[in-house]
Parts: C-alpha cells; sequence; structure tokens
C-alpha cells in the first residue's frame, strides 16, 4: 500500500485522504469546496499540472455523477486524483485551469454536466442536432448499428 502524501494528510481531514488501488492519493471533496480546494492544490501543495478530468455515473445515487479530475506535481513526482459529486452541475475551474476548457466540454457533450461559469460551455464531440448524452445510463444502448464485417448480415447489408 501507498503512504498518502504528507501535506495533504496535514491540510485535509484524514476521511478525505485515501490511497486507491493503483497507488495514487485521492481527495474527495464537497462540490462547494471545489474551486477552493483546487486553488489550494495547485498553489501552496504543490500539484500545479492539471492533466485529466471525467465523470462516471452512478445511476442509483442521489448525487449520481462522480466527477473526477487528475492533477500531477512536477516536484514530487506525484500524481493526486480528486473527487466530488453532482447531480447535473458543478463550477467551472476553466477561470483558474485554462486547460480544462476542453475537458469540461467534453463531459458536459457527454454526460451532461452544466458547468457554471465554462467560457463556453457547447458540444465537442457529438454533432450539436444529437439528442442527449451518450455516457448517461439512461441513454438506450444499441441506438445505430456499426458496420463490421461479422454484423452486415445481421443489418442485411451483404
Amino acid at each position: 500500500m501507498t503512504i498518502a502524501d504528507s501535506s495533504l494528510t496535514a491540510a485535509f481531514t484524514p476521511e478525505a485522504v485515501s490511497v486507491s488501488a493503483d497507488g495514487i492519493t485521492t481527495l474527495s471533496v464537497g462540490l462547494a469546496d471545489l474551486t477552493s480546494t483546487i486553488e489550494r492544490v495547485r498553489g501552496e501543495l504543490g500539484y500545479g499540472r492539471f492533466v485529466d478530468l471525467t465523470a462516471v455515473d452512478r445511476l442509483r445515487r442521489q448525487e449520481r455523477f462522480d466527477l473526477v479530475y487528475l492533477f500531477y506535481s512536477m516536484d514530487r513526482h506525484a500524481w493526486l486524483r480528486l473527487k466530488t459529486t453532482t447531480d447535473r452541475e458543478a463550477p467551472s475551474i476553466t477561470p483558474t485551469v485554462p486547460g480544462a476548457n476542453w475537458y469540461e466540454r467534453e463531459v458536459f457533450d457527454l454526460f451532461g454536466i452544466q458547468f457554471q461559469g465554462h467560457p463556453n460551455l457547447v458540444r465537442i464531440m457529438l454533432p450539436d442536432t444529437w439528442q442527449g448524452h451518450p455516457l448517461q445510463r439512461t441513454e438506450p444502448l444499441g441506438s445505430e448499428p456499426v458496420d463490421f464485417t461479422v454484423t452486415r448480415k445481421v443489418y442485411g447489408h451483404d
């Protein structure tokens, strides 16, 4: 088991800091504290490099979406995963982390999460006319046939 970064365990409650199975220190925060925590993590704690943002749809929970941010400390050569939950909206970190712009647009496009304060929250991957958000667990499966050689007979294209 990897031990969590001591600067994080000193700065946050023990319940908020954990180490996941892949060895990455994980910090869980409330949605209201997201932007201030990210500013603190990038500033005084030294995890200045924003690497990724994704979401997980946990359909049966009230706040069904996990937002998962990944940061890296160039000085410590250490990763930090920051998690929060939301039902459909979250504050944008693009004003303080410009590199998060397209990541937030992708999460909006695929999951439907609205990022409040984002400068241009429009679809980035799917056509503007696309209905719904394909990575939500409420989306129907198999709505568009994919042309593989093995499926041509099934869909009548052979």
